[in-house]
């Protein structure tokens, strides 16, 4: 062997290990913290549709009976179910699949934990996906450093820990994205065939992630074969998604007409708002969701690095840049800005951040007369740039293995009144505290009081019964879910009840908390060093004794 392949077969070993490093890397920020808030079942209030869909399909039904989402993942959740139920039925655990369904919905937590960690694994899967598209982009350097940054960036790292579907259809949007680079250069009409497989899944996990047959529908229409076998490919590629789709979400042809409407209903949620109405999906997810998601120096290293990735070479440009420019487009045009919603973008500028920095450290190494360390050059460049986004990470991850403030407070509330209380709480459920989260053996006898501001009485929420409650929960937290305390209800807090205690998540008075408005999570964006837990704060009250 000669030296020169010598060398070269220690680089190969050497990014060899470089991307399992990453793979590991990516993995243990994506587990850490993974059963966050549990078992708060509305600790991300999304995951509760994911876990009763899947557990609808114990019942005999494949008919998810709701179409905001594809069925897809709802699907993949259940099929985990199931195999966990075949091991807890030969450990002894379920005996009967009704034991399994009981125990299910007495304590959800492992259920939960399921879904999260096929996100999880979805996530690793993608930064693997994302390397291999590079390394046929590109090359090796580029493959790892778009690895990297996207094992590390805070808000595909975040999201990799919620059971719902966006990790998972941007695993299978960047598969589709590698195996239209694979038949980009080689022409292999099989590739294109698998990668239209893998776009109609993506759409079959979340609707508007079916954009990434953009990519292949170009690379098709621009090659040199006739037009007649181009327009067949396309033909084909396209019934081949179109199968893909409906295997992953057949009610969507067998209950056609909800289908359609859950599909219009969606679309006007999109363009009207959700909560914050904070403006036009463009201003917010470059402002906020992007800015904070990513940290600022990778965002602009990836909008300049799609940029010049196309001045560079307009096909394997064009290639990088056509899905996540039109998914943001589409994605931006509404007042709907949940941050999740932009994560389908976040792997094309990791990747084409990396093809920015090496790019520069190929100038830098020509102009210091030292081209081999090029490749080192550029990891310092990665290292600098990802900085705020590893920081970001840690400091997310930290909070999230935190015991969540709503389940210190549903304890301490069973350990004071052992014997029940009636309760009353402001706000929205998801942010309130859960009786049932401390103890599902006890929790019936914890009763919710309602509020009624016109009248100024409480009603139980299973009768108009008034009846002032025993306890007062005022839940505090800088999003639009949490209801300020109206002066009415202050008055009787004044007058009728006592401060019993505070339990502090997060400092009020912060001007550094960027959360997700749209989002009832109490984790934020930015700022986690003014944050001590997950949750809103909240403030127990207890009525006074004559």
């Amino acid at each position: 062997m000669t030296t020169a392949s010598m060398a070269d077969r220690r680089f190969l070993d050497t990014c060899d290990a470089g991307l399992a490093a990453i793979l590991v890397l990516a993995a243990c920020v994506r587990v850490w913290g993974l059963d966050f808030g549990l078992p708060h079942t509305q600790a991300r209030p999304d995951e509760q549709a994911t876990v009763s869909i899947a557990l609808r399909f114990f019942t005999r039904t494949l008919n998810p009976a709701f179409f905001d989402w594809p069925s897809l993942f709802m699907y993949a959740v259940a099929a985990c179910f199931v195999a966990y139920f075949q091991v807890g039925r030969l450990i002894g655990w379920f005996p009967y699949e009704s034991t399994f369904v009981a125990e299910g919905l007495a304590h959800p937590a492992p259920l939960y934990l399921i879904a999260r960690g096929l996100s999880a694994a979805s996530g690793v899967l993608t930064v693997a996906a994302i390397y291999a598209a590079g390394l046929r982009l590109f090359d090796r350097i580029t493959g790892l450093i778009g690895a990297f940054f996207l094992a590390c960036a805070a808000l595909h790292v975040r999201d990799s820990h919620f059971g719902v579907t966006d990790v998972a259809a941007t695993s299978l949007v960047t598969l589709s994205f590698l195996f239209t680079v694979k038949f980009a250069s080689s022409g292999r009409h099989r590739e294109a065939i698998v990668s239209a497989l893998w776009t109609g899944l993506a759409a079959s996990t979340k609707y508007n992630a079916g954009l990434i047959a953009l990519p292949l529908a170009w690379v098709i229409l621009r090659g040199r074969d006739p037009w007649n076998a181009r327009i067949g490919l396309l033909a084909s590629c396209g019934l081949v998604a179109g199968v893909a789709f409906v295997a992953g979400t057949p009610y969507a042809v067998l209950d056609w007409q909800a289908f359609a409407a859950a599909l219009e209903s969606v679309a006007a949620h999109l363009r009207a708002g959700h909560a914050a109405l904070a403006g036009p999906g463009w201003i917010v997810h470059l402002s906020t969701s992007l800015r904070y998601g990513l940290g600022l120096p990778l965002l602009v290293t990836g909008v300049a690095g799609l940029v010049l990735s196309v001045w560079r070479d307009r096909g394997s440009g064009l290639l990088l840049a056509l899905f996540p420019v039109a998914y943001y487009v589409l994605v931006g045009s509404g007042q709907t800005t949940f941050a999740r919603y932009i994560i389908p973008v976040v792997p094309f500028l990791c990747l084409a951040a990396a093809h920015l920095l090496v790019v520069a450290a190929g100038v830098f190494g020509r102009r210091l007369r030292r081209p081999a360390a090029s490749p080192l050059i550029a990891w310092v460049f990665a290292a600098a740039v990802a900085a705020p986004s590893v920081m970001a990470t840690v400091q997310t991850d930290r909070l999230l293995a935190r015991t969540d403030n709503r389940l210190i407070a549903a304890r301490w509330i069973r350990d004071r009144y052992p014997d029940g209380a009636t309760i009353a709480q402001n706000g929205s459920f998801s942010g309130n505290v859960q009786m049932a989260a401390a103890d599902p053996t006890l929790a019936a006898r914890y009763q919710s009081v309602d509020f009624h501001e016109p009248t100024g009485s409480f009603r139980t929420t299973t009768s108009n019964k008034s009846s002032a409650p025993l306890l007062i929960i005022v839940v505090e937290c800088p999003l639009p879910y949490c209801e300020a305390v109206s002066d009415r209800l202050r008055g009787i807090l004044r007058d009728d009840y006592e401060r019993q205690q505070e339990f502090i998540a997060f400092d009020a008075s912060s001007r550094s908390l960027v959360y997700d408005r749209d989002d009832d999570f109490y984790v934020p964006l930015a700022g986690m060093q003014d944050v001590m837990r997950p949750g809103p704060n909240l403030i127990v009250y207890r009525r006074r004794m004559p």
